[in-house]
Formats: C-alpha cells, sequence, structure tokens
C-alpha cells in the first residue's frame, strides 16, 4: 500500500487509497441486504419453531390421553368447598386433570374434555378458589378488586401440587368417591 491507487472494476473489491483501504458502496448494499435478510429468515424461522415445536401445551390437535372416571369431594376441616379448583397432576408428569366443586363440594375431572375424567396413578393435588365471572346479574367483573372473596381462606400451601402436601391416588378403574380433605 505504498501510496500507490489500485483500483478494480469488480464489485466487492475495495480501493486502495494510500494506507486506507475504501469499500465499493455497491458491495456494501449488497452485504447489508443479504445480512438483513438472513436476520430476518433466522427470526422466521425461530418463531416458526416456537409457534409449531416449541410447545407442549394441550390443543385440540393434541393426542388426547387415556382417563378414566374420576370424582369426589373436597373438604376444609370437614365442611365442604364450594367454587374451589381441584387440581390432579399425575406423578408420571402426564397432563393434569381439573374440575370445580359445586355448593356439596363435588367435583368431576376432566383432563382432554370437561368431565371425561383422570388419569389412573399416583397425583399431587392443589386447590385454589375461583371467583365467578360475573356479578350473579349476568355482568362480567372486569376489575379484579371487584371480585368477591373466597368464601373460606384455606391454606396457600394447597394452591400448588409441589407444597400441597396432598397425594391421592386414582385407581385403574376410575372412582367416583375420591376425598380430598384440607386441614
Amino acid at each position: 500500500m505504498n501510496g500507490r491507487h489500485e483500483s478494480s472494476n469488480a464489485p466487492g473489491v475495495a480501493e486502495t487509497l494510500g494506507d486506507a483501504r475504501v469499500a465499493d458502496p455497491n458491495s456494501i448494499t449488497s452485504f447489508l441486504q443479504k445480512g438483513a435478510f438472513v436476520v430476518r429468515s433466522l427470526f422466521s424461522g425461530a418463531l416458526l419453531l416456537c409457534l409449531v415445536g416449541c410447545g407442549g401445551g394441550y390443543s385440540q390437535e393434541s393426542e388426547a390421553v387415556t382417563t378414566v372416571s374420576a370424582s369426589g369431594t373436597l373438604t376444609y376441616k370437614g365442611k365442604p368447598l364450594a367454587g374451589f379448583v381441584v387440581a390432579f397432576q399425575p406423578v408420571d408428569g402426564k397432563r393434569a386433570a381439573t374440575g370445580v366443586t359445586d355448593e356439596a363440594g363435588k367435583f368431576v375431572l376432566g383432563t382432554n374434555t370437561k368431565d371425561d375424567g383422570a388419569v389412573p396413578g399416583a397425583n399431587k393435588v392443589s386447590v385454589v378458589w375461583q371467583p365467578p365471572e360475573d356479578d350473579g346479574m349476568g355482568n362480567v367483573i372486569d376489575d379484579p378488586s371487584k371480585l368477591p372473596k373466597p368464601p373460606v381462606q384455606i391454606p396457600a400451601t394447597y394452591a400448588s401440587p409441589e407444597t400441597s402436601g396432598l397425594l391421592v391416588e386414582i385407581p385403574e378403574g376410575g372412582s367416583s368417591e375420591l376425598v380430598v380433605e384440607l386441614k
């Protein structure tokens, strides 16, 4: 680069002016356009993977798991609890089943669809309050501060299957007499 001027008409070849290199502006534009295309392609591919293959969640296209009839009663200190969600999480990691208790504390579990049962075997259980969606007169409650409080306050440890300490076995033949007793 001894101060001489070299030039080439080939695209992407830089000109040398003294000790400084000046890139061909057409090659920079081409490079940036190719780079933007690569970035967009990578982003689109990653997004597609997440939408198609990364979810392990349930959708109507998900494979249904085999269930057995499963229902029972939820009580706290011997009294039935109404309006609580009872969730049974199989210890083997299969899909959880949930049900909502009625006025008598009765629930019916559903895994693939409402009330279709639960996976047989050992299940960790959690219980949480489910406030009503409307005010009783058909008006949706959209302000969380206006949601009614649970009729009975249960210990927060029951909200997670990992901390509840509740383990219920669902027999291979199913059961309509499952008992979840909170203390």
